[in-house]
């Protein structure tokens, strides 16, 4: 449910990124691409961990769950302005260096992105730890979709810039909170901030914070990189292959994103089998979907796209053979977070930072996108490999049971299939 729900969302992502690119070209799209990214490493940053504190803490504590939510609620509000600022000010105090376009008009855009996006994160983890996944599937096969409605409204009135780009999409962000908090609250008795809770979630989260934060910074760091060490044009171009080649890991995200609260109640050894199942039926649907990618992409990214961005196909290609190592990273990072080894389930994405960040500087400089794509996939596979490997430390298993098909796994598909074919 939430694979689809990810992919109909995501559907509404790839129409803005269509509306950018045919509007703005490579180098306006590069420069919404620092402003988004930026917002969203803030946002993430900003989080702290509450997140997936908050998750793990709402599927086991039922009782806690209105204090949970006014404490995410004002931490989070909190944190992001802080850290929004901070950006603010960095930046705006250093004009030789950001990117063209980016402007105190831009920043100001990314510091109210910065608060909305660390929102939609910590109020989608709170409905996951409910267990309200059906709300949460809803909300995100609609909501982006007010992203492209926007940008399309103001390009065909005025015409498109990245201010007004940037604008529509902050103002599609700040509708999405309100839906979600709206989804939030129902059912939920708010309480009073609880102090004692809240340093629990921060000690909590913190662990698991290092992690997520490295997870996303694995999808990010090498187009902030770009930013600095290449042009705005090869960042767009970058950017627009990332965004085809990210349709190959809505499924191992969603698969871990429900894992997560299943897992955390399940005993240690229904739990291990979970994380294998899981992995098992996601892999084989990761191979056979980035054999059709690197079939079909090179022919539809320039009819898309257009012919600016043909130099995409190559980064795109190369981008593929990391999706199987983020699978891996996903999962099994997500089952040791709901067996209450945050810091463990921070290995595999931190080895997947550290291998990107020190690939980036090296092929960035000489091989432009190309080069980030690369550093890309490699990255994903070793932080994948990691987190495979403290996982069966901690869960003993046969390597066998890793990839031999089992008849269980047979659910994957014939639930995917059930909901494509479902009228509703």
């Amino acid at each position: 449910m939430l694979f689809w729900a990810r992919a109909a969302g995501n559907a509404g992502y790839f129409a803005a990124v269509l509306i950018l690119a045919r509007s703005l070209g490579p180098t306006g799209r590069g420069t919404i691409a620092f402003i988004t990214v930026s917002a969203l490493v803030l946002a993430k940053v900003a989080g702290f961990g509450m997140g997936e504190a908050t998750t793990v803490l709402a599927a086991r504590r039922f009782e806690a769950r209105g204090a949970l939510l006014s404490n995410l609620a004002l931490f989070v509000v909190t944190s992001s302005l802080v850290l929004g600022g901070v950006g603010f000010f960095v930046l705006i105090s250093v004009p030789a260096e950001r990117p063209a376009g980016v402007d105190a008009p831009e920043l100001a855009i990314m510091v109210g992105a910065t608060v909305t996006i660390a929102l939609i994160e910590v109020f989608g983890a709170f409905l996951v730890g409910c267990g309200r996944l059906q709300r949460l599937a809803l909300i995100t096969a609609t909501a982006t979709w007010t992203y492209p409605v926007l940008l399309g409204l103001v390009w065909l009135a005025a015409g498109l810039t990245v201010t007004s780009a940037a604008l529509a999409w902050v103002s599609s962000t700040a509708i999405t909170v309100l839906v979600l908090l709206r989804q939030s609250v129902r059912g939920v008795a708010l309480a009073r901030p609880n102090p004692r809770l809240l340093l629990e979630s921060i000690q909590f989260g913190l662990r698991a914070w290092v992690g997520s934060l490295a997870r996303l910074l694995n999808f990010r760091t090498d187009q902030i990189l770009m930013g600095f060490l290449a042009s705005e044009a090869a960042l767009g171009i970058y950017a627009v292959a990332v965004n085809a080649s990210e349709a190959l890991l809505y499924l191992p995200a969603a698969t871990a994103t429900a894992l997560l609260p299943v897992a955390a109640r399940a005993d240690p050894g229904e739990r291990t089998e979970q994380a294998l199942r899981a992995f098992r039926s996601t892999a084989v649907v990761t191979v056979v979907a980035g054999a059709l990618a690197a079939v079909l992409g090179p022919i539809l990214l320039p009819a898309v796209f257009g012919a600016a961005f043909d130099a995409s196909v190559v980064p795109f290609l190369l981008l593929i053979p990391g999706a199987f190592g983020f699978a891996a990273t996903a999962i099994f990072s997500s089952a040791l977070m709901a067996s209450s080894s945050p810091g463990r389930s921070s290995l595999g994405p931190l080895v997947s930072l550290a291998v990107g960040i020190a690939l980036d500087l090296v092929l960035i400089p000489r091989f432009g996108a190309s080069g980030a794509a690369a550093a890309a996939s490699v990255a994903f596979l070793a932080g994948g490999s990691a987190a495979l490997a403290v996982f069966r430390r901690r869960n003993r298993f046969e390597w066998r049971s890793l990839l031999l098909p089992r008849r269980s796994d047979l659910m994957l598909f014939r639930a995917l299939a059930g909901l494509a074919g479902s009228p509703r």
